[in-house]
C-alpha cells in the first residue's frame, strides 16, 4: 500500500510540474505576454518547482517591470512581435475561456 501512495504522490508532482510548464508554453505560443526584446517572456519567466513537495508550483517573472506590465493593461503594448500582447495575460486561464486548461493538462499528465 505504501508503494502505491508513494507512486501516486510522485506522479502528482510530475504532473503538476508538467502542467505549469505547459501553461508557460501556451502563454509563449499565444503571444499574450509583452515582447519588446523577448527577455520577459523567454528568459525572465520560468516555472519554479521549489515547493512542489507542498503541492505548489509557480510561474515566476523575475524582472522589476513584470508586475507593472501585468497589472496595467491600459499601457500601449507593442503588438508587432506578440500579436496578443497586453496586461493580465493569465486572466483567460484563471476565469476566462481557458479556465479548464490546467485541470485538463493535469488530468492528462497524471498517470498511474
Amino acid at each position: 500500500m505504501q508503494n502505491i501512495l508513494t507512486q501516486i504522490k510522485q506522479n502528482a508532482k510530475r504532473a503538476l510540474a508538467q502542467t505549469a510548464q505547459a501553461l508557460l508554453e501556451a502563454l509563449r505560443r499565444e503571444g499574450t505576454m509583452p515582447f519588446a526584446t523577448g527577455h520577459l517572456q523567454n528568459a525572465a519567466t520560468y516555472v519554479d518547482i521549489g515547493d512542489i513537495g507542498g503541492g505548489r508550483v509557480a510561474i515566476v517573472s523575475d524582472t522589476i517591470y513584470a508586475r507593472r506590465k501585468y497589472f496595467h493593461p491600459e499601457f500601449n503594448f507593442d503588438q508587432s512581435r506578440n500579436q496578443n500582447a497586453g496586461g493580465r495575460w493569465f486572466d483567460a486561464y484563471i476565469h476566462g475561456h481557458k479556465k479548464d486548461f490546467a485541470a485538463n493538462v493535469f488530468a492528462a499528465k497524471f498517470d498511474l
